[in-house]
């Protein structure tokens, strides 16, 4: 090799990120040789708590004496005797019990000592917990009545079943991703969840006269996965599975870990390349994408049919779950964890025989009484210290009926890692403490708008920080406007109009509108779309901030002119109009 060629290799190796130092771990020793007889619980160390992880065993320096164990129920599926083996254990040792927008089931507050024997003891119930955290493909999600709904078209539970055989506590799996796997399958035309935000999502779709899956990839808490103009027969998409993890553990990206997931990979080199590499691992050409079948979730009708629906925002108490056990078993009723924090329960032949009513008559009970909006809330401060509100408790405290009566989606995160769904929501919520309106308080970021099929988007950016005191004006402002829109659902509101502006465009449109500084002219003009006559409109509107020409500066002025004077709950905002 001569000097050039020397000094082009050593600089090529200069460029590669170094490997993190979980990557470090996994080299010293594979996570699925980890032994857990070896742990000091009272004391594990960063190295110890990674590995736990792949067992689905938490713990943060935070909390030392505080564990957690998360249980894998691939597609929501539990049986009435699993149910009551978490029930008896929950109660005896005294643990809070939370459903996750996963569909699956976390046992908080174990202590140390406590931590390995309950471990022994789910597993001998038939219970697992093994790569449902960290570098995984984690919990599978599919829709609740996959099997039942009379609009599904594919069942999926089969391929899940498969996919769980193949994967789960296969050692060549445990641990050895770059980074979590997020997966769900649809074969509904309309699910009853947003689905996009999986790093991989078969979503049903036609080509020719076969029905099968269309690709998706790249999706997380802040991004919609992206289409990977693949088409997948149901019978083909456990090796397409597999065809993808193949390419995700060997090309993903290993250095800093904020940078780890699916969707840096494909950033990084691009969706065509990233499908040369998934033929390359599938062993030969994949056909385009078909036509997407499966609509947005807002268009759902589930909430017509006879179903029980446990649990408060994720929180689920012991005798709730010895109930529905009982329940369960008397009536022979079927049980599933749902994406929506909510145990299900409900009779699959009452649901069946709903494929009867006419898709005439829901769309009537529609507009004679539409659904109220979901709220997905984060674990919060109670559970995780990283969150800043206490968020299963604060979705009481915050007026959000003035949003869910309308039907309007809420995604309530207690801080900016996104569990829950903020940007996968028609309002999102992140609980903040914030100081740019005078001494620190609670406040709110604030984002709008997320879509979903067919053109997928997250939620923009609404407002950085929105003080807890205020909230509810705003709310007000955005409930009118989807009132006076004439839109049957907030996504039609979110791609008609939002989406034609710009984030500071809408920024200031609700600032004024809080304000009361909006006449029907504005109105017509919001809802007609046009920016850049908006804009200038609502400029010339902003009378307390002539001089400021900036978008920023007069957004921040009027910020703080609303949010001031808002200061003093007792006085109402005054318009200067």
């Amino acid at each position: 090799m001569n000097r050039t060629s020397r000094k082009t290799e050593a600089s090529a190796k200069d460029t590669t990120p170094r490997p993190n130092r979980i990557e470090q771990f996994k080299a010293e020793l594979p996570p699925a040789r980890f032994d857990l007889h070896s742990v000091d619980w009272h004391h594990p160390d960063e190295r110890t708590r990674f590995y736990l992880k792949n067992y689905g065993l938490y713990n943060i320096k935070l909390r030392p004496d505080s564990w957690m164990i998360r249980l894998r129920f691939d597609s929501g599926i539990l049986e009435a005797g699993q149910l009551e083996t978490v029930a008896r254990i929950a109660e005896r040792e005294n643990l809070r019990v939370l459903l996750t927008a996963r569909s699956q089931m976390e046992l908080h507050d174990l202590k140390p000592k406590r931590v390995y024997p309950l471990w022994q003891e789910l597993r001998a119930a038939g219970l697992t917990s093994t790569q449902v955290l960290t570098d995984n493909l984690r919990g599978i999600l599919l829709d609740p009545l996959d099997q039942y709904a009379p609009d599904r078209r594919i069942e999926c539970t089969p391929i899940v079943e498969r996919l769980h055989r193949r994967f789960i506590g296969n050692p060549q799996w445990i641990g050895t991703l770059p980074r979590k796997f997020n997966a769900a399958l649809i074969g509904r035309e309309t699910p009853s969840f947003n689905p996009w935000g999986q790093d991989l999502l078969l979503a049903l779709a036609q080509k020719e006269d076969i029905r099968g899956f269309n690709l998706y990839l790249g999706g997380k808490n802040s991004e919609t996965a992206k289409n990977a103009d693949i088409f997948c027969p149901p019978e083909e998409a456990e090796q397409l599975f597999e065809a993808v993890l193949t390419t995700y553990r060997e090309y993903g990206l290993r250095g800093s870990r904020a940078k780890t997931r699916l969707y840096h990979l494909i950033e990084s080199v691009g969706m065509a390349q990233l499908r040369t590499w998934i033929e390359e691992a599938y062993g030969q050409k994949l056909p385009c994408a078909g036509e997407l079948r499966m609509r947005s979730s807002t268009e759902n009708n589930d909430h017509f049919l006879s179903i029980q629906r446990l649990g408060r925002h994720g929180e689920i108490d012991t005798e709730t779950l010895s109930k529905a056990v009982q329940e369960a078993r008397s009536q022979n009723l079927t049980l599933r964890l749902t994406p929506h924090q909510e145990l299900w329960l409900f009779d699959p032949k009452a649901i069946q025989a709903s494929s009867s009513i006419p898709n005439s008559q829901f769309s009537i009970l529609n507009s004679q009484s539409a659904p109220k909006g979901s709220v997905i809330a984060c674990a919060g401060s109670r559970y995780c210290p990283l969150s800043l509100w206490e968020i299963k408790n604060d979705t009481e405290r915050l007026p959000l009926s003035i949003l869910t009566e309308k039907g309007i989606s809420v995604g309530f995160s207690g801080c900016l890692k996104g569990c829950g769904r903020h940007h996968h929501s028609d309002l999102g919520l992140v609980g903040l403490r914030s100081n740019a309106f005078g001494p620190t308080e609670r406040a709110l970021r604030v984002f709008v708008g997320a879509r979903e099929a067919p053109d997928p988007a997250p939620a923009r950016l609404l407002f950085y920080a929105v003080p807890e005191r205020s909230i509810a004006r705003l709310f007000e402002v955005i409930a009118e406007d989807f009132d006076r829109s004439g839109y049957p659902r907030f996504e039609d509101l979110s791609r008609h109009v939002l989406s034609r502006y710009s984030e500071e465009t809408l920024m200031l449109w609700y600032l004024l509108r809080q304000l009361d500084e909006i006449t029907e002219k504005e109105q017509k003009l919001f809802f007609d779309g046009e920016e850049d006559t908006l804009r200038e409109k609502l400029k010339s509107l902003s009378l307390c901030c002539k001089m400021i020409q900036e978008m920023q500066e007069l957004i921040s002025a009027l910020s703080h002119r609303l949010w001031n004077q808002s200061r003093d709950q007792g006085q109402p905002i005054q318009s200067k109009r």
